[in-house]
Parts: C-alpha cells; structure tokens; sequence
C-alpha cells in the first residue's frame, strides 16, 4: 500500500511549520530575520518556476516511535522544465527493512513508469506532442495573503527564538530550537487536534502505521536549519518535530518527523530517456485530441466487466463504471467505482477503488486526477469516442494488481430499461 496522500499533506505540512517557527523567523533583536526568510521562501518558489531551465531536488523524510523508524522515504527528481523532461525516483521504506522504489520519466511525447518488483516498463506515448508549461506558483493566489496573515498571528513571540547568520559573501544560515514551554498554548492546541483527526492511526503499510495518541498530546520540541545561498535560494533545509503523547492504553509515544531538502545543478541538470532496448515493455497510446466537443449526451453511466482467469477460463467478478456527473463550460467531473458479485468480494476488500474526478478542458483534455474515498491520489486519462468511453488509470495510481491485469479501458453505455 501507498502512503496515504492525506498523511504525506500533513506531514509537509508539520514539517513546514517547523521550518518556519523554529528556522524562518526573525534574529535575536529585529523583525528583519523573519521577513528576510519569507522573502527567500518566496524568491526560491519564483525562481525555481520562471527562471531556471533545470535544477535538481533531493527530499528526504522519515517518521520515528520512540527511535524505531515507521518511515523513510527519498524522493531525486531532475528537472528539465525548458525541454519539458523530468525524471525522478522514489524509494519507500517501511518497518524493518520492506523498501520499494519507483521511476518515472516524462517528456512531451511519452511517459515511462517501473516499480522496483516488476520487470515491466510501462510507456504512454501521446499521440499529440503536449506543451511545455512553467508550474503553478502557490504564493501567487489570492488566498496566500490572508493564510500568511493567520500563521504570522499563530506564531507572535516564537519570532524571537531563531539565529540568523549573515555571511561576508552574501549567504544567510538560519538556525533555532523551541521546546514545548516556549509554544504558545494556541498552537499546541491546534497541532494536537489536526494530527488526532487526521494523522493519528494512519496507515504506512499493511503492518506499520502511525501510533493512536488519544491523551496528553503536545509539540516536545521544533528545530531546524536552512542556508539561503548568494542568489537568495533556500539550497539545504533540515526540520525536526517531535510530538507526545499517550495511546489508549496508556503507553507513552515520541514521535519524530524530520524532513530534510537539497536543491542543486541549477541550469546544468540534464535529463536524459532511458533506453528500453532489450527490456520488458507494456505500451500505451494516448489520444489527447485537443478541443474535442464534450457535449451533455456523454452524462450518466458507462461500464464494463471485471474479468479473471480462473481454472483457464474468464470468469465475470464484477463490473467497473465510470459515472459523468456533470459537464460545463471549462471541467467535465465524473466518478468511478466497482462493483463486486457476494462470492469474489475479497477483491473489494483488496483497496477501496472508487474516486472522483474532473478534467480541465482548457489544458490537456485525456489527463485527469482525483482521490480515493481513502484520500489517496489517483490519476489516468479519459477521452470520449463515437459511442463510448475509454479509462486508463495509471499503474501506480490503482488500488489492486489483481483486476489490473485484465483491466478493460472501453466503457459501454448504460441504458436505463
């Protein structure tokens, strides 16, 4: 099983107000170190999006109970954004020693995908070259304004706990510890809440997950560090948040979440595709046909059979339905979701597989995301032909490995008798 998307948001999340109330804020005696560190935030997003062609990013984070890691995940992307090409890997480790990786390489033409327990290199390639596209930046929506005003109010006098080191040649060294007695009680209070309602007993793996703290729960310490180099750009950020409390049965747990990032190669990364010659290849052709009219006669189910082979027969388990829920002038939304005869309902217990959707028409019209009813993240294509509807959910994105293997991408329409 795949983190969960709602946890991994949480942690960053965690993680980011570290950085910011033990490493972002201010020096001793001024105000200057927090707006200063603010500006770099904002500067490196900037930069990263409009300026640079390439860079590369190492992201590491781990999650400990009581020094017994839960957790440990590594994530090396290389981006091209000037060629539209990235590249990256993922490497998943949980418990005592259970590690996957992932790879993925995407350009304008093709997309190319491998696990580490699989021999398969699954490639999509696109029938219409896609455009090459600066990345949204976050800190230019309207709401950040006011979002920035709420922590600024959050923070107050954790301003004042932070060193701030400006060097001879430009560079700036943020560093700082809080401990539980300098925390305001507001924020405590709000960190105890979020992390029972939506981190508390979440799920790493089958046999690992994130301890049940019902009482007593409270931020132990935050420390952290970041150096800002000479063109005003966060290149190494460490953050360590440590959380307390008890569990139903009265059992004490420490848990740690540390995140640590690097940022290098910048306008000297270069991203290369891999060549499959000799490999294992499962291949794909999407049809993103830009423009094509979407009209209201697509509303309502399509479907089609869940099939395997049993005792060298296809056997019918089931049925797979897309439902379009709705269709306007910019997004078509729509749901999917399966149904499972009483006898093979183990498959349905397998993974929760029904997901909501929506398609921006104004981008690329067969790409879409979505999360799981389990909030984890989902994501494929859909495009809609004369009388019909075909459905590819990428590989890592599916919640079974089973049902995949026959997963059938035309879906027929469902005439109400």
């Amino acid at each position: 099983m795949r983190p969960k998307k709602r946890l991994m948001i949480i942690l960053s999340f965690c993680l980011g107000a570290a950085l910011f109330m033990s490493t972002a804020f201010a020096d001793v005696l001024s105000k200057e170190g927090y707006d200063q560190f603010k500006d770099a935030i904002k500067n490196t997003a900037t930069r990263i999006i409009e300026d640079y062609d390439s860079y590369t990013s190492e992201v590491a984070i781990s999650v400990k109970d009581n020094d017994e890691v839960l957790m440990s995940n590594t994530l090396v992307s290389k981006m091209d954004s000037a060629n539209g090409k990235s590249e990256t890997i993922s490497t998943e480790e949980y418990g005592k020693g259970k590690k996957k990786s992932y790879y993925t390489y995407e350009d304008t033409t093709s997309s190319i995908r491998k696990d580490s327990d699989q021999s398969v290199y699954y490639v999509s390639e696109y029938q219409i070259e896609r455009e090459v596209g600066n990345t949204h930046n976050p800190f230019e929506d309207e709401e950040f304004e006011d979002i920035e005003k709420i922590f600024d109010a959050l923070i107050g006098s954790l301003k004042n706990h932070v060193i701030v080191e400006e060097n001879n040649d430009g560079t700036k060294e943020f560093s700082g510890t809080i401990s539980d007695t300098q925390i305001p009680a507001l924020m405590n209070a709000i960190t105890s809440f979020c992390f029972k309602q939506a981190v508390s007993g979440s799920e790493f793996d089958d046999n690992v997950s994130i301890p049940y703290l019902k009482d007593d729960v409270f931020i132990d310490s935050i420390s952290g560090s970041a150096s800002v180099n000479m063109d005003g750009i966060i290149d190494n950020l460490f953050a360590s948040f440590i959380l307390s409390g008890r569990d139903e049965d009265g059992v004490e747990h420490e848990l740690t979440f540390e995140a640590v990032m690097k940022l290098y190669n910048f306008n000297s990364t270069a991203v290369t595709k891999p060549d499959l010659t000799g490999k294992e290849v499962e291949k794909d052709i999407i049809k993103n046909i830009p423009g094509i009219n979407i009209s209201n006669k697509y509303l309502g189910k399509w479907k089609n059979d869940i099939l395997i082979d049993e005792n060298d027969s296809y056997v019918k388990i089931g049925e797979r339905f897309v439902e379009i829920t709705a269709i306007d002038d910019q997004y078509v939304h729509g749901r999917y979701y399966e149904v499972y005869k009483e006898e093979y309902a183990e498959y349905a217990d397998e993974g929760n597989k029904e997901f909501e959707f929506k398609i921006d028409t104004n981008e690329d019209m067969s790409r879409f995301e979505g999360v799981y009813t389990s909030d984890d993240s989902v994501s494929g294509y859909i495009w809609f032909d004369d009388g019909y509807v075909e459905l590819i959910i990428d590989y890592n994105s599916y919640r079974s490995d089973k049902p995949y293997k026959n997963f059938n991408r035309q879906f027929n329409k469902v005439f109400e008798e």
